[in-house]
């Protein structure tokens, strides 16, 4: 007796479910006993159960895609972490090299990250490195080259900055002052550098000497900023030398 009350309720409860209602409309729509819409939820499982049953090579060409996406990102994902390591371990080294004096050895490093690693911050950063090198040995295209090199490179904060500043420096010793304007002009722009656009304007004032609009603009414009308290003198000098020369 306890089994078949047992048995009497599982089937009801199997009746009740989901599966049941499920299973029993089914039936009955094929019989033509109980029109679509009798019972919205069992209704639309039906419904979603036949799409799957139409559709399923398109549903697993989807599912596919997915995966292989996915799988994609992963894979991007993995080589990403795998060249920015890497890319620290070589600059890392040359930083050693570059502290010890070792600048040649120093350069194999942060020209080797700098080439092979240049979407990372790290390649960036190991470019504006040698470029820096580079220019204190007076090798100024090699200096050129890699200070390019790193302002075309990854994002890596003030780096970009810095190494149009090297950049607009290195064409200076090269005598093309109009190129090196360009530069520190970019340089003025690069919102990560605000903290080198005293520093950046007195530089513009000195090249543009032989452009007297030019050379006020740049002094007034450190006269007037607070933050610039160590220029403001110079600023006053050079604003009255190229006032007297016009």
């Amino acid at each position: 007796m306890l089994f078949a009350d047992i048995f009497h309720t599982g089937v009801k409860l199997l009746k009740n479910s989901l599966f049941g209602r499920v299973l029993a409309l089914d039936i009955n729509q094929k019989r033509g006993g109980i029109p679509e819409g009798a019972d919205p939820l069992v209704d639309g499982v039906v419904r979603l159960r036949a799409f799957m049953s139409k559709n399923g090579s398109l549903m697993a060409v989807f599912l596919v895609a997915v995966v292989v996406a996915v799988g994609g990102i992963l894979v991007y994902n993995g080589l990403r972490e795998s060249q920015i390591r890497k890319a620290q371990e070589l600059f890392g080294v040359g930083i050693l090299d570059y502290n010890a004096d070792q600048f040649d050895r120093a350069l194999e490093s942060f020209t080797q990250a700098a080439g092979k690693y240049k979407g990372t911050p790290q390649g960036t950063m190991s470019a504006f490195m040698a470029g820096s090198i580079y220019l204190q040995q007076n090798n100024i295209d090699q200096a050129i080259t890699w200070f390019e090199t790193a302002v075309g490179g990854a994002e890596s904060g003030f780096v970009k900055g810095q190494a149009l500043e090297g950049l607009a420096a290195a064409y200076e010793e090269k005598g093309d002052n109009a190129a090196a304007i360009r530069c520190l002009e970019r340089a003025l722009r690069d919102k990560a550098a605000a903290h080198r656009r005293s520093a950046i304007r007195w530089k513009l004032a000195l090249l543009n000497k032989d452009n007297a609009n030019a050379a006020s603009r740049y002094c007034k414009d450190l006269i007037a900023d607070t933050l610039a308290t160590q220029y403001h003198q110079k600023a006053e000098n050079l604003l009255a030398s190229v006032n007297a020369g016009k």
